[in-house]
């Protein structure tokens, strides 16, 4: 269990960026993030610091998945009016 722990926190020293962007800069852009991808651009490519701070953060992470679960509900209950 020890070994699994100093991996990850060594995995995660080794991923940081000299840049990283705080959890309420990242909740700014995330609707910009989510209408990126559902437009079929690379938000990754175009937002890398949100990527970056999606890939450590449990919390913005699901605020993400929760934003783009309600634009597909609502994009396919568009499609059905």
């Amino acid at each position: 269990m020890a070994d699994k722990l100093w991996q990850v926190l060594l995995k995660t020293a080794l991923e940081t960026e000299e840049y990283e962007i705080t959890c309420l800069e990242c909740f700014n852009l995330l609707d910009q993030y989510a209408d990126l991808l559902l437009e079929g651009a690379d938000p990754a490519e175009l937002l890398p610091s949100v990527q970056q701070h999606l890939n450590h953060c449990p919390a913005c992470t699901q605020e993400f998945e929760t934003l783009l679960f309600m634009l597909q509900k609502a994009a396919r209950e568009a499609d059905i009016l």
